[in-house]
């Protein structure tokens, strides 16, 4: 072997061992959003997770249930949009599109109920009552985040999305 191609052969294997310029990022999910012990803080102990799931590109569920007590049972659902999910959408693209119709989609289930501003949550957050759920819609940087509460209060559902908002 030629000293030239011996040299060339040891360049290429520098490049491909060499680390990359800019590590990919994974882009966040339910289960990055919202951990066990921030649910915790923000609600009670005692919740089972029921499991995480990717229904789509970009848009992933987290469940969580608490059995028992005066009110029966609570549940917490987090339904995560990335940006992927919200670029592909065929009705709203942008971040400001989509959280708004995801709010409008919570309005229409409450049956007319009107948002309520969550001020200094994510980049804009809202509440929306029902009965007996809660929800709340928030808006980050890297994509909306649609919270679904069963039997928690306004400020146990607000402290969730306080939550999901924190980077």
């Amino acid at each position: 072997m030629s000293y030239v191609s011996a040299r060339s052969l040891l360049a290429a294997g520098v490049l491909l061992l060499a680390p990359s310029a800019a590590p990919a990022q994974t882009p966040p999910t339910c289960m990055t959003l919202l951990t066990a012990d921030e649910l915790t803080k923000a609600v009670s102990a005692g919740f089972a997770d029921m499991g995480a799931r990717e229904r789509d590109q970009g848009e992933s569920e987290c469940s969580w249930m608490l059995r028992g007590g005066s009110a029966g049972f609570k549940t917490v659902s987090v339904q995560f949009y990335d940006l992927r999910a919200v670029k592909t959408s065929p009705n709203a693209s942008t971040l400001d599109a989509f959280f708004e119709q995801t709010v409008a989609g919570c309005e229409e289930a409450a049956s007319g109920k009107k948002r309520e501003a969550l001020a200094g949550i994510g980049q804009k957050a809202v509440f929306v009552p029902t009965d007996p759920q809660v929800l709340a819609v928030v808006q980050r940087a890297d994509g909306v985040a649609r919270i679904v509460g069963n039997n928690l209060t306004k400020a146990q559902i607000t402290a969730v999305a306080r939550a999901v908002a924190a980077p």
